[in-house]
């Protein structure tokens, strides 16, 4: 709707230069038309760089995600580290535990990655998104021609990791797959996996954590 008075008040400024003939009123009906142009420009810009009339609503959604490497006793969350700085990381899972395919989820310029600790058995990602929203129907009306409802500000990406998962670098992943390797002639390293087999039938979620402890450790001294 702003669009359309900004184009009203211009034409009612041609309109009172053009056609009015008494100097005095064409001088105020001129004056004001474009003393309205002006309002309607800043209230656009307004709109467009502050969103005015807009508040920020924040929502949060929360669901379970299933490991990339499903034939592990263990979960997996498997991530490749974006850029120099290392910050934003693509990450790999499942969205179903029967996927055939796995997810991969890219960043944007918007949204921040996190990866947190919990206890339990299961992985979620907690997605939490700030958007802009207009404040009522007469800001939405004035202003909604320009698209903007419902305009990303931020949004976090909190991937909940449990004690029986381990997450893991493409880096980490190739580096611990070659000191496994050199470990395979290693009597008890073998045993150990035997055990943890063995275990895995009778109790998986402490063969998992079994694993996952073991697992960093191999790669903090790798």
């Amino acid at each position: 709707m702003i669009i359309f008075l900004l184009i009203l008040f211009v034409i009612l400024a041609f309109l009172s230069i053009m056609l009015i003939k008494e100097m005095k009123v064409r001088v105020l009906a001129t004056v004001l038309s474009f003393a309205m142009v002006a309002l309607s420009l800043v209230l656009l810009t307004g709109n467009a760089h502050e969103h005015w009339g807009m508040k920020v609503k924040t929502t949060t959604e929360k669901s379970q995600i299933y490991s990339a490497q499903d034939q592990n006793t263990y979960g997996v969350l498997a991530y490749q580290q974006l850029g120099t700085s290392g910050k934003e990381k693509v990450f790999v899972y499942k969205n179903k535990q029967d996927a055939k395919d796995t997810t991969v989820k890219k960043p944007d310029l918007q949204t921040t990655t996190k990866i947190q600790d919990i206890a339990g058995n299961q992985a979620f990602e907690q997605t939490t998104t700030k958007e802009y929203v207009y404040e009522n129907g007469f800001y939405q009306f004035l202003f909604g021609i320009a698209g903007n409802n419902h305009d990303v500000k931020s949004k976090t990406v909190i991937y909940q990791v449990p004690e029986t998962w381990i997450a893991m670098s493409t880096a980490d992943g190739a580096k611990l797959k070659a000191a496994l390797a050199q470990k395979m002639g290693d009597a008890e390293f073998i045993s150990w996996i035997q055990q943890n087999k063995q275990m895995a039938a009778e109790d998986p979620d402490a063969a998992a954590r079994d694993a996952v402890a073991t697992y960093k450790n191999i790669l903090a001294n790798s």
